[in-house]
């Protein structure tokens, strides 16, 4: 699955708009982030693995790498 596709399910999971979510990232990390660029990069698939570490921490989340079986 795409870090998009990730992306999209946390903000589902924690419903959370794209707007809400850049609104909580520019208040924790003072990074200055617009709903339209970040809907940009999710629409196009073109969202960078730092982008995905940033909202993975917003969210109190971590990102983890699983061997496969």
């Amino acid at each position: 699955m795409s870090a998009n596709k990730e992306v999209r399910m946390l903000m589902l999971q924690e419903g959370l708009t794209i707007t809400k979510l850049v609104g909580l990232i520019t208040e924790k990390f003072g990074k200055k982030y617009t709903a339209d660029g970040l809907a940009k990069k999710l629409r196009n698939n073109t969202l960078k693995f730092t982008e995905a570490e940033l909202i993975a921490e917003t969210l109190d989340y971590d990102i983890c790498f699983v061997k496969r079986k």
